[in-house]
């Protein structure tokens, strides 16, 4: 980022970041790994690219590109003047939300995230695997598209899913308790899982040989071949795939996660913003630590809820509607040749240039401070830089976070 020759375009000016990749291994891959094509890199061969994190986490901190004096952490500098660079009226003394870019090439765990009280209670018995004692409600925005399981089906439809998956009716049906709604199965579901593991893994495998003979599976008896075959019979995740509701995103349609909504998301690159935490309780689908026990005390039945986010437009800009205190996000698409204007700024704000190349204008009345930032680029406007605009070069897309 190269600004104009001026002192006082130093004094309160925009910031490019350096963000680190996490390459977990359900990520995409090789000619179809999204991160490095946004951030003009070449893949390595086999390499899985996951996630991309831009925040103050200590997992994977951002730093602040400077010429003049090499990285800084993003942290130390907010911690440094946190008035007048993070803003906020003091509410916060660290950025608060984490946000990220994830690119799904294959399932995910499925897993829920704590409320702040049970992030708390959880951290103090067990720091090894929840990291911090933060809370992690999120919002998913889809890119391109987003494949996932999000909140359990209704007990309507557990209701026939009990008919029509007749294994499952049997397992269920060696609990003394009365299976009548989908959380009286669930429950069940985790006791039998845990008192009898070779039937468990019995009827898996039964649904399993079932399904592998079926001429036209559906979406869910695929996934579920996909994953038997990936995890083995003893996986009780296997099960949640058919108590979970299946959600497609279209290109910026987006789902709110709140504490306890059991999810996992399948395939797809989405925008993520959540509370600054790494929490996640998770109960299969995976190699990592599962915490049956955990899970079950934070789990929501909420079967009302389809958890997409409606939208607000005003202008280029389209903000997410999420009942949180420690972010708001917007999307902003500006067509060449068109600006916005931001003014009467009071705390930072995050902005990831997802698409097309932009300038960014400061500087008082005259605007005489200026930099071109382009596809990839992620950059922070700090509280003390009231006004800017920006311009855009070619037509382009920013996903931008601030604090509320």
């Amino acid at each position: 980022m190269s600004t104009a020759n001026n002192s006082d375009c130093k004094n309160a000016r925009p910031y490019r970041l350096k963000n680190a990749i996490q390459n977990y291994p359900w990520g995409t891959k090789d000619q179809d790994a999204f991160i490095p094509k946004l951030l003009g890199l070449d893949p390595e061969p086999g390499q899985a690219y996951a996630e991309l994190w831009m925040g103050v986490h200590p997992k994977a901190p951002s730093s602040i590109i400077n010429l003049e004096e090499g990285p800084l952490s993003l942290s130390n500098w907010i911690l440094d003047d946190p008035q007048k660079r993070l803003g906020t009226d003091k509410r916060h003394m660290a950025l608060p939300y984490l946000f990220k870019v994830l690119s799904a090439g294959e399932a995910l765990s499925i897993q829920a995230h704590p409320n702040k009280l049970q992030a708390e209670n959880l951290h103090r018995v067990d720091a090894e695997h929840y990291p911090d004692d933060n809370h992690k409600p999120e919002i998913a925005v889809a890119i391109d598209h987003l494949d996932a399981l999000v909140g359990f089906i209704s007990d309507q439809e557990f209701s026939t899913l009990m008919e029509t998956r007749p294994e499952l009716k049997s397992l269920l049906s060696r609990d003394s308790s009365p299976i009548d709604t989908l959380k009286s199965g669930v429950q069940a579901l985790f006791h039998i899982r845990e008192k009898d593991s070779k039937y468990f893994a019995d009827t898996t495998h039964q649904i399993y040989q079932r399904l592998n003979q079926k001429d036209n599976p559906d979406e869910s008896e695929i996934l579920y071949l996909e994953q038997y075959e990936k995890w083995g019979p003893e996986d009780i995740g296997l099960i949640f795939l058919f108590l979970l509701n299946r959600v497609h995103l279209e290109p910026g349609e987006a789902v709110f996660l709140s504490p306890g909504v059991p999810h996992a998301y399948l395939k797809g690159n989405i925008i993520e913003c959540m509370a600054n935490s790494d929490n996640v309780v998770r109960v299969g689908l995976t190699n990592k630590f599962c915490d049956a026990e955990a899970l079950q005390n934070i789990l929501v039945y909420d079967t009302e809820s389809d958890f997409r986010v409606s939208q607000t437009r005003q202008g280029y800009q389209s903000e997410y509607a999420t009942p949180v205190s420690e972010f708001r996000i917007k999307s902003l698409e500006l067509p060449e040749g068109k600006s916005e204007s931001f003014a009467s700024r009071r705390s930072l704000t995050m902005f990831l240039l997802l698409e097309g190349e932009i300038s960014l204008h400061w500087g008082g009345k005259d605007n005489s401070c200026t930099c071109v930032l382009k596809r990839g680029h992620t950059f922070i406007t700090p509280a003390n830089l009231s006004e800017f605009d920006i311009s855009a070069r070619m037509d382009s897309k920013l996903y931008l976070v601030e604090i509320p």
